[in-house]
């Protein structure tokens, strides 16, 4: 995982490039919001939280190319 909360800031730290965002610490909600307008990418994987920058996320095609999670 690579979020940390600070008693002054909010910190978001791509998974595969260590590209870093920082916010005010005032609204968890509005910073992860603003975050997803910059094109970061959140996903919960089986072993935890995965944050992708908006270079680093997959593209569609990359998508489509991975296998369907099948649920239990």
């Amino acid at each position: 995982m690579s979020f940390d909360e600070y008693d002054d800031s909010f910190v978001w730290k791509c998974d595969f490039c260590g590209r870093s965002a920082e916010f005010p610490p005032d609204d968890f909600w509005s910073a992860l919001a603003e975050l997803k307008s910059r094109g970061w990418r959140i996903s919960r994987e089986d072993d935890g939280w995965t944050h992708r920058c908006s270079r680093c996320r997959k593209s569609g095609a990359e998508l489509l190319d991975m296998p369907v999670k099948r649920r239990a």
